[in-house]
């Protein structure tokens, strides 16, 4: 049985809305994408080891994923009573980012060096010793998705996966890579 069959049974145990394996070179790299890190819209920017500049440049992080033989794209959607209902938002980020630690452990146990890239940097210490310390917590970091200039919205319709899951829901996105 190959690597990727062993995961998909572990997989299959967690509450994954969808999830689809690809090639890296299926990835798609989009500087916009980096530019709105570099604009600061999230207020990260050069505040976290898993945001810009810290994660290094949208080309090294291209390199870095180009390094690993698949990837996996996955989404967890949820119900929040508007889309102004911010404290759903952030509810829903939290299980999100649980359920990504998940899937960590489940990769990590195939392949010690996956990578993890999530949503909207890190947030498991309130204040990030970036840029005077090593990171605290290397293996629960996960970069953004965003930060490495990766372009989910055109990959997931891409992969058959919904970028969007209707009215009154956020839907999260994670991205792993690893090797066979």
């Amino acid at each position: 049985m190959n690597k990727q069959t062993e995961i998909e049974k572990e997989l299959a145990k967690l509450p994954i809305l969808e999830y689809a394996f690809l090639k890296p070179d299926e990835i798609i790299f989009s500087k916009e994408v980096r530019d709105l890190c570099e604009g600061n819209s999230c207020g990260m920017y050069n505040k976290s080891w898993a945001c810009p500049p810290a994660v290094g440049s949208v080309e090294s992080c291209k390199e870095k994923c180009y390094g690993y033989e698949k990837a996996m794209l996955f989404t967890t959607a949820t119900a929040v009573a508007s889309s102004f209902d911010m404290k759903g938002w952030m509810q829903a980020l939290i299980e999100h980012e649980a359920l990504t630690d998940r899937v960590a452990a489940v990769f990590r146990s195939f392949d010690k060096d996956a990578l993890m890239l999530s949503t909207e940097g890190c947030t498991v210490c309130k204040k990030c010793t970036y840029p005077d310390a090593p990171c605290r917590f290397p293996d629960r970091m996960y970069p953004a998705t965003e930060s490495y200039g990766i372009m989910v919205m055109q990959m997931a319709p891409a992969l058959n996966i919904r970028y969007n899951n209707g009215a009154n829901t956020v839907t999260y996105f994670s991205l792993v890579l690893f090797n066979e």
